[in-house]
């Protein structure tokens, strides 16, 4: 074959339409041609110093961190988003971490390291011990290399330049909290990347920023070349690279049309929450971090409905840390004030509490939620004691929430706990009162039927329908053999549901649902219908929801609920919605 007609083939394979898969972390579509990004690793001395040389290399490092939080402060003051502020935040409470400082320090002292060396070999043990972890803990080196990287560059007096085409996409192996804020600032149009899950720094703020964004996607960086024309579609994780004219005028439409989607949820959340005949009703949100509080405003969410503190201990191998703890809390009510916020208890059991091998065969019946908290007296008081404080300084906005109640007398112990806590709370700072309520979640079929008895007993009911409906139907919601079988739309769901609420009515305690079932825009119809006014769902879903809700008369969603709580098949609930909505 001669040279120009392998040049030719070459070329042809080169064009063809090439999809590639990976995580959506960002929703949105972008086309355009890429840049592509490789951090550079700095350069590490391999020669150990004298003593002479000893002070001046702790002055370099000195002087690295003091630049490096400079830098940081700076990227700081150029963003408005408190979210985005947080997180550089915690690039520089790294920085300023004492146990580091003191590690880097011996090593130059006593090993006669010089600086950067020194610093890599510290932030290596740290890598390493980020290595033997899972999921978000992992996802966190990507933070820990990039702090290492600017202190040995600083010292080392290089002189970074990411520059990168503006309204470009972005490829790269991975980015940092920072390198996505910078590269914002070039009006980036979308982020490919290699590494990182989907609740990674970097994946969470190019939701904050609005980015399209896959992560994920094995080999993008080596795979896909500079200034190659991709589509990203980050709602359902994919990258078209050289796409084809048809695929692109496709793309062109979608984009156009989500566009306008767009513009309108943006006026959906900014209008009143009231049914088309006046009716009002209040749509929250389920979050588990802080980072997720931007979407929380930007869907303007009144409040937080379902609030999993279960990260607290995954974060940190132990739930511990009472400080951390109200440090979390403060961070969420500040940054939904002034909605009231539904704080969960620590929510696990046999299946992951602190790796004590206690094997069950069924953790999900087994030792969880409330079970685990009043065996393990002091994980108890320690969750209430941050909380309670907390609660001080927002008289009247925290809600304490208690999951897989499934007898009254849990309750009687619980207000007991809650009364000692009190006590000492009271001993300790002077506290007279503390204005919270105390919730239980509805999931364990035998208190959804006696909700009335357990109602008299607290202050509000959420009704959580994910493990109602297996706990109900007796299906394994995470077992994929008999996932036909599970199904929130089960017509004894709604009786369940139903029954709760009216338990709600009779003695004048406020009923909420707090599941999946919420963030169904006809579902959440029909729960209006059965006068639960308050659903709670992801930041994602409460568009669309109160576009629905918005849409038709309490009047309608009345009779929806009449029939769906007269049918006697899934497929009867199913024709219901349907005919609802054929009446749009």
């Amino acid at each position: 074959m001669d040279l120009e007609k392998f040049t030719m083939m070459k070329d042809s394979i080169s064009k063809e339409e090439i999809v590639l898969s990976g995580a959506p972390a960002a929703p949105g579509i972008a086309m355009g041609k890429t840049s592509l990004y490789q951090r550079s690793r700095p350069t590490v001395s391999s020669q150990n110093i004298t003593d002479d040389e000893i002070d001046h290399q702790l002055s370099q490092f000195e002087k690295a961190l003091g630049e490096a939080k400079e830098e940081i402060r700076k990227l700081q003051d150029t963003q408005e988003n408190g979210e985005i502020k947080e997180l550089l935040q915690a690039h520089i409470e790294m920085i300023n971490d004492p146990d580091l400082r003191k590690r880097v320090e011996i090593e130059i002292k006593k090993y006669n390291q010089p600086a950067d060396a020194a610093i890599e070999k510290v932030f290596g043990t740290y890598l390493d011990l980020m290595d033997n972890q899972q999921g978000l803990l992992q996802e966190r080196s990507i933070d820990i290399e990039d702090v290492r990287d600017r202190l040995i560059h600083i010292i080392n007096n290089n002189d970074i330049q990411d520059e990168i085409e503006q309204g470009s996409i972005l490829i790269a192996r991975e980015l940092s909290p920072r390198e996505v804020i910078e590269f914002s600032e070039q009006n980036i149009g979308g982020i490919v990347m290699d590494r990182g899950g989907t609740t990674s720094h970097a994946a969470i703020l190019a939701r904050s920023m609005q980015i399209p964004t896959v992560v994920g996607v094995e080999n993008a960086s080596t795979s896909i070349a500079g200034r190659e024309l991709v589509i990203l579609n980050g709602d359902r994780g994919e990258v078209l690279v050289n796409p084809t004219p048809a695929t692109q005028a496709k793309y062109e439409e979608l984009m156009a049309r989500a566009a306008d989607e767009q513009s309108e949820m943006e006026k959906i959340c900014k209008s009143p929450n009231t049914t088309s005949d006046g009716a009002s009703f209040s749509l929250q949100a389920n979050i588990e971090f802080k980072e997720e509080l931007a979407a929380v405003r930007s869907v303007r969410a009144e409040g937080i409905g379902l609030l999993r503190t279960e990260s607290l201990y995954l974060r940190h191998d132990q739930f511990g840390e009472e400080k951390q703890q109200k440090a979390f809390y403060h961070a969420i009510l500040e940054g939904t004030n002034p909605h009231p916020v539904t704080i969960r208890l620590f929510d696990a059991g046999g299946d992951k509490f602190f790796d004590q091998g206690q094997q069950e065969h069924n953790p999900f019946l087994g030792w969880r939620g409330i079970r685990m908290l009043l065996d393990e007296r002091a994980l108890f008081q320690e969750q209430l004691r941050a909380i309670l404080e907390t609660a001080v300084q927002y008289p009247g906005r925290v809600r304490l929430l208690v999951p897989m109640v499934s007898s009254l007398q849990e309750i009687a112990v619980i207000k007991e706990v809650i009364k000692e806590t009190e006590e000492e709370l009271a001993a300790k700072t002077n506290t007279t009162h503390i204005d919270i309520q105390l919730g239980i979640m509805v999931e364990v079929p035998s208190v959804a039927m006696q909700a009335e008895h357990y109602a008299e007993q607290v202050d509000f009911l959420s009704i959580g329908t994910n493990d109602l409906t297996q706990y109900l139907l007796a299906v394994d919601r995470g077992n994929e053999r008999i996932s036909g079988l599970y199904s929130q739309r089960h017509p004894a769901v709604w009786k369940m549901i139903r029954h709760v609420s009216e338990a709600g009515k009779a003695t004048s305690r406020p009923v909420s649902v707090c599941g999946e079932l919420a963030s169904d825009p006809v579902a959440a119809c029909c729960l209006l219908g059965l006068g639960i006014n308050e659903l709670s769902m992801t930041p994602g879903a409460l568009p669309m929801v109160k576009k629905a809700l918005c849409r038709h008369s309490l009047d309608e969603m009345r009779k929806l609920a009449a029939q769906v709580s007269e049918s006697i098949t899934v497929s009867d609930v199913e024709d219901a919605f349907v005919k609802f909505l054929a009446n749009e």
